[in-house]
């Protein structure tokens, strides 16, 4: 009876490692899964998101350098950075209508309650992957859209001033006094800029090295890594004429405001 117990509890503990075993190797399994590309991504998304984030950083060193070398030289290269990414950004409200499933706001601003609900989600274990942005993500396009529209704005209006500043183009339409005003939002509304492109690229290396989920090669390719056999059937691409046709339109009005301003 003894000798029987013996290997009872040999065979018990063994089978437990042999459980443990599968366990940790249907772990491993999972780690590793056939993964398969998807595209999310149209290309105006990617290029517009790209040429935004080169003429955000050429801005900043135009208005760093403006006051201190070459004044006039940095601040004509400023005001055309300017107008360049006003008519990105006009460009991109059109396409959030117009242009495919993923870069349409429709498609990822959610309410508040969808957005709360995500975020407490994030320390969570890792569920499907976003087709395009996630609700928290969404907003804060929304929210970097409309602070680049604020800077954009107060920017053309903005008057010479004592701070060094050269007057924009719709400075004569604002007056002395508002045209100050804009002038100092200018000066410190970059600030909150700074604190939204901070969170922007924190939430990415969150993703990065805590969800394992890489959401900056994407934006570069197009095609994210998704489960093998997952499919996004509603996603419709447009063409890439209509884009370039409304990145010309937009262009066209910016030119025209420059020129209303003489």
């Amino acid at each position: 009876m003894a000798e029987r117990r013996r290997g009872i509890n040999r065979l018990t503990r063994t089978g437990a490692r042999a459980q443990w075993r599968g366990a940790h190797t249907n772990e491993g399994t999972m780690a590793v899964e056939p993964r398969s590309k998807l595209r999310v991504w149209d290309l105006p998304t990617r290029l517009f998101h790209w040429a935004l984030v080169m003429l955000v950083v050429f801005q900043v060193l135009t208005a760093e350098l403006g006051p201190s070398w070459d004044k006039e030289g940095w601040y004509r290269l400023h005001f055309w950075c300017g107008y360049a990414i006003l008519a990105l950004l006009l460009f991109r409200i059109a396409w959030g209508f117009v242009g495919s499933t993923t870069a349409r706001f429709g498609h990822f601003v959610k309410g508040p309650g969808a957005g709360l609900a995500y975020a407490r989600s994030l320390l969570g274990p890792k569920g499907a992957p976003d087709i395009g942005h996630n609700p928290v993500g969404g907003w804060m396009v929304v929210a970097l859209i409309l602070g680049l529209l604020v800077q954009i704005i107060t920017g053309l209006f903005a008057t010479d001033t004592d701070m060094g500043y050269s007057a924009g183009p719709l400075a004569k339409f604002a007056g002395d006094a508002l045209g100050r005003r804009m002038t100092t939002l200018h000066s410190y509304w970059i600030n909150l800029l700074y604190v939204m492109v901070a969170l922007h690229v924190s939430a990415s290396l969150f993703y990065l090295v805590v969800k394992r989920e890489n959401l900056i090669g994407p934006m570069f390719s197009g095609d994210k890594l998704v489960p093998a056999g997952m499919v996004a059937p509603g996603l419709r691409f447009v063409s890439v004429r209509l884009a370039l046709s409304l990145l010309i339109a937009a262009a066209c009005v910016v030119y025209l405001i420059v020129r209303i301003g003489g």
